[in-house]
């Protein structure tokens, strides 16, 4: 029930980042032909603003997912066992406590933000732009959650996820290589 709640979870962030590129990139286009027609849309500069800014929060958010973030797992590896999951089990809780931190002032500087709009759209306000900070932390303290298991279940394992990575990476240059070589002997 986890795993499907946490593929769930991680289409719908998937989804909203490949909204979220498609639109800046649809407006930067309309903004550039636009503007070489010589009718530059207004909206232009701040909208690519914040449609980059939540691109990055909610892509940052789906590299957590993923733990595709950086990491020490050689560090962690090369520790006793027992030491290797306190570290981990330290640095989750670390995590959880930074964004939960987040979430809490990203929250409390909505109420401030409601006030004030953008410049050439004045029905957006700043506290729908900025409600990406305390929404992307909440989601990255659940995927932490989430995925905390089995980073600790790969410490325990001795398993180096990013070791492991490129090891298969290799392996498969080296099959795609050997059966490209393959190919050429028998042309």
């Amino acid at each position: 029930m986890v795993a499907i709640f946490e593929k769930l979870l991680l289409w719908l962030i998937e989804t909203i980042c490949i909204v979220l590129l498609v639109s800046l990139a649809f407006s930067v286009i309309y903004s550039t032909t636009m503007r070489y027609l010589g009718a530059s849309p207004s909206w232009y500069d701040e909208i690519a603003s914040v449609l980059l800014a939540w691109l990055t929060y909610f892509g940052a958010t789906y590299a957590l997912f993923l733990r595709q973030h950086m990491g020490f797992g050689s560090i962690v590896m090369a520790l006793p066992k027992r030491a290797g999951v306190a570290l981990t089990l330290f640095s989750e809780f670390l995590v959880i406590a930074f964004f939960a931190v987040v979430a809490f002032y990203g929250n409390a500087v909505l109420a401030a933000a409601k006030w004030d709009s953008l410049l050439s759209i004045r029905w957006m306000t700043l506290d729908i732009v900025q409600s990406v900070i305390p929404i992307t932390a909440v989601l990255m303290i659940v995927g932490t959650l989430l995925t905390a298991p089995r980073v600790v279940k790969n410490v325990v394992d001795g398993i180096d996820v990013d070791h492991a990575e490129i090891e298969q990476a290799i392996a498969d240059a080296e099959r795609e290589n050997a059966e490209a070589v393959r190919k050429d002997k028998r042309a």
